[in-house]
């Protein structure tokens, strides 16, 4: 009779023992699939974050430039206006740089006063981010006495993960791949630029409004 009691407290106290490492099983997976489910879900929020970013950033810098080409201005003849755009062979593929002249509608965050002459100037460039990315880097000059010369530029980082970046410019219904005033001896009427960000492509048409000084 104190064999089987025995008996029936042992097979209790090992039947409560199994269940606990059942549970204690069941936990550590419960545990790991939340774990596993908070890291994607925070890398989820990071990459919409940085992303949201990314488009913040890119929508200003298309705003800024499409004001700025809208304002481009040309006087033949006068060395202090000029608007100028190449392709650039970097290695793995062909960019565009860009050189004008302009009157920009200043706010309060920008060089320059409402009206000043500027010049800009867009450069590409190898990246350090990496062989498939480029560089884009924005300098300002500012219009200084006497009349045609400019300032020392003010030069900073637009973003270096572009993985294209190319101008093409439109003049009496033909589109050429680079432009000159040298040579065409006016400005283009469109202006349209290709290039990739973020994994995504992207394509803006600019118009030129201004044309003579």
């Amino acid at each position: 009779m104190k064999r089987d009691r025995h008996n029936r407290l042992f097979a209790l106290r090992g039947f409560t023992l199994i269940e606990f490492l059942i549970a204690l099983a069941i936990l550590s997976i419960i545990a790991a699939v939340s774990f596993t489910s908070f890291v994607s879900v925070r890398r989820t929020i990071e990459t919409g974050r940085r992303n949201n970013e990314l488009m913040r950033e890119l929508r200003s810098f298309l705003e800024r430039l499409d004001v700025e080409l809208s304002g481009a201005v040309y006087a033949k003849g006068e060395k202090g206006t000029t608007f100028v755009s190449k392709r650039v062979d970097l290695g793995s593929q062909y960019a565009s740089n860009i050189h004008f002249t302009t009157i920009v509608p200043q706010t309060p965050f920008e060089l320059g006063k409402r009206g000043e002459v500027l010049q800009v100037e867009y450069e590409v460039s190898a990246s350090e981010a990496g062989e498939q990315f480029i560089a884009l880097k924005k300098r300002i000059y500012l219009y200084s006495v006497p009349p045609g010369d400019f300032d020392e530029p003010v030069e900073f980082l637009v973003g270096d993960e572009f993985t294209s970046f190319l101008f093409r410019f439109k003049s009496e219904g033909r589109w050429f791949e680079s432009w000159d005033t040298e040579k065409q001896n006016e400005l283009p009427e469109n202006i349209e630029l290709v290039f990739s960000l973020g994994g995504r492509k992207y394509r803006e048409i600019f118009n030129v409004y201004i044309s003579e000084m």
